[in-house]
């Protein structure tokens, strides 16, 4: 199921805590470093790509919710600066919409458009 990540954004209207922690933290048990590149510049009403990579063993199995062991949920979320938001649809390009495939974005919640659920991750 790609429902996991529901359980943080229901549970909490921002997903960083005042600590500087994501809540995600709450659900998992052990800690990932990513990497993220990102242009050091963009201009107004420019889509970008953001390439989130999460080192990790993919041969790495979890119980299903009907018992069996498959591939483990990996999801993301971004936080990116205020006044960004998801591009439109009709504003990528085909080469961007082969390169983001299956992926799912939605906004973190209504009043955050800045804050983007990515998921599931290859």
């Amino acid at each position: 199921s790609n429902a996991y990540l529901i359980f943080a954004q229901q549970g909490y209207e921002n997903p960083r805590e005042a600590t500087g922690r994501i809540i995600c933290a709450n659900y998992h048990l052990a800690n990932k470093p990513v990497d993220i590149e990102v242009p050091q510049a963009i201009l107004p009403d420019t889509v970008f790509e953001a390439v989130v990579t999460i080192p990790y063993n993919m041969q790495l199995k979890q119980v299903l919710a009907y018992g069996k062991k498959g591939a483990l949920n990996v999801g993301v979320v971004l936080i990116l600066p205020k006044g960004f938001e998801l591009a439109p649809p009709d504003h990528i390009s085909p080469e961007m919409k082969e390169k983001i495939g299956n992926l799912s974005f939605q906004n973190y919640h209504p009043t955050k458009k800045n804050i983007l659920v990515i998921s599931p991750v290859p």
